[in-house]
């Protein structure tokens, strides 16, 4: 489908594919790229009536970080261990993993780790993210979300699933 990119004007293109989410349910993942400027937004909706506001998962070894997180562009991702909330933002839905949402955060506490103070406290969040994802050190991730559009399947659910029903 075709439709006008909200930042340059241009015709941009629009995809729309369904996906089934073992655990979660059906989902549609709308995904905006304009050609001419670049932009692009990724919606994730859930087309089951199942409804989930906050869930929250204990990432206790290295396995968990395995785990599939799905963050809607509505989901507020907080990991309190670590002092980090994530406020959504407009089309910055996602479908990633427990490891994929921490290299998000290092990747952040990185860019903001430029003077003395925030140095020292940004090397302080790199190393306990290293720890978490060895399984060295635990931390709690929550997805709250008011439309109840996020998850986190737990990776021995989904695998255990795929296998029954196969």
């Amino acid at each position: 489908m075709k439709e006008e990119c909200p930042l340059c004007g241009a015709e941009s293109e629009l995809h729309c594919v369904p996906y089934e989410i073992p655990f979660f349910g059906e989902i549609m993942i709308f995904t905006t790229v304009c050609a001419s400027c670049g932009f692009r937004a990724t919606e994730v909706m859930v087309l089951s009536e199942e409804k989930r506001g906050r869930c929250e998962m204990v990432v206790s070894s290295a396995e968990d970080v395995n785990a599939i997180v799905v963050r809607s562009s509505s989901g507020t991702i907080e990991i309190p261990e670590l002092g980090v909330s994530v406020e959504p933002k407009s089309g910055e839905a996602f479908i990633s993993t427990v490891e994929g949402v921490l290299k998000r955060v290092e990747n952040v506490v990185k860019m903001l780790s430029k003077d003395g103070k925030s140095k020292k406290r940004a090397d302080e969040v790199l190393k306990q993210i290293e720890e978490i994802k060895s399984g060295k050190a635990s931390m709690t991730l929550i997805i709250d979300d008011p439309t109840g559009n996020s998850a986190i399947i737990p990776d021995k659910l989904f695998f255990e699933k795929e296998i029954i029903t196969e």
